[in-house]
């Protein structure tokens, strides 16, 4: 009797052993063998290069400027879902004109690990701390964008360090406010087993009518290109829905008040971009974004939505060179 209830223990661990990816996620951190430097370009953005930090791999690329280190450095950090790609329309804008910049892909996006730690505010900036002491690079200061998540986490990062930085450029930033799930799905995805579950299923399955409603022109390449990348995501990426799912239920979208109280006391230039007619993170919190940022500078994009970087670069592109112009000496 006791051999048949350990060999029933033993058979239901094994069964569970072999759902547990079909039914949950996948083990795994990236399922992709890299040199530090790849050989295959995976972005169209630069060299694609690779530096091991404390919770794992860190999928980056670099472009220094040849005319001088005394400028500060543009350091571009994505959002909740979408890798580095994000940026693909801004960031060769300001490569081509000679500034030195760095982008990368936050912990469980694009090519970078997913590690099993909660993707809560602290570990992402703890990422981009990391890489930059790792890197070493020749900069004193640096000029920070970020979009939606990416926004918190280079604000978070400026009250920790607020010596480095030099200007910040916000788009469609979290922070303040942010449409978020009904009640009802909030409390399925906390509960165990059933929480991941339907969270995979929903991101695999996801209402392509819905997400239109987030794209101002979505019949055109963009949008194809960022369903594109998403599907890379969850296919190449083991701990990529993982990742989002552990950033849904330990990430603080609308913590950042005290961050915001803290930076307004300094003397920063502070760009803020938003889209009109953005249904995740509505107009207004770039308002109150203004207000609490007292001499911050706002650009609103008539029709923008949520992915304003990948449909209205250029309207972005030069706003911020205006903004740079207008903040030459910091």
């Amino acid at each position: 009797m006791l051999f048949l209830i350990i060999f029933i223990i033993i058979l239901i661990c094994i069964i569970v052993f072999i759902l547990h990816d079909y039914l949950t996620f996948q083990r795994g951190r990236l399922s992709r063998s890299r040199d530090q430097i790849s050989a295959t370009p995976i972005t169209k953005m630069g060299p694609d290069q690779f530096i091991e930090l404390s919770f794992g791999t860190v999928h980056y690329i670099y472009h220094p400027s040849s005319s001088s280190t005394s400028l500060p450095l543009n350091i571009f950090v994505h959002g909740y879902s979408t890798p580095m790609e994000m940026w693909q329309y801004i960031y060769p804008t300001f490569v081509n004109d000679n500034q030195p910049c760095l982008i990368y892909d936050i912990y469980g996006r694009g090519w970078s690990d997913a590690p099993h730690v909660p993707m809560n505010i602290d570990i992402f900036v703890c990422q981009l701390a990391e890489l930059l002491y790792a890197l070493n690079l020749p900069y004193e200061k640096y000029n920070l964008f970020g979009v939606s998540m990416g926004g918190a986490i280079i604000q978070r990062f400026t009250e920790l360090y607020p010596s480095r930085v030099s200007k910040l450029i916000l788009c469609c930033s979290a922070g303040l406010n942010l449409k978020k799930p009904s009640k009802i799905r909030m409390l399925l995805l906390f509960l165990p087993i059933i929480g991941p579950i339907v969270f995979k299923y929903v991101m695999k399955h996801h209402d392509d009518e819905k997400e239109r409603l987030h794209w101002t022109f979505p019949d055109k390449e963009y949008y194809n290109e960022y369903n594109q990348l998403f599907q890379l995501g969850w296919q190449q990426h083991p701990g990529y829905l993982r990742s989002l799912f552990s950033t849904l239920t330990n990430f603080d979208f609308e913590g950042s008040l005290k961050t915001i109280e803290f930076i307004a006391k300094l003397n920063i230039p502070i760009l803020i971009i938003w889209g009109d007619k953005d249904t995740l993170i509505p107009v207004n919190t770039a308002y109150r974004f203004h207000q609490l940022y007292k001499n911050s500078s706002l650009t609103i994009i008539p029709n923008a939505t949520h992915m304003l970087l990948l449909e209205h670069a250029q309207q972005i592109i030069k706003s911020i060179q205006d903004f740079f112009e207008k903040h030459k000496s910091n």
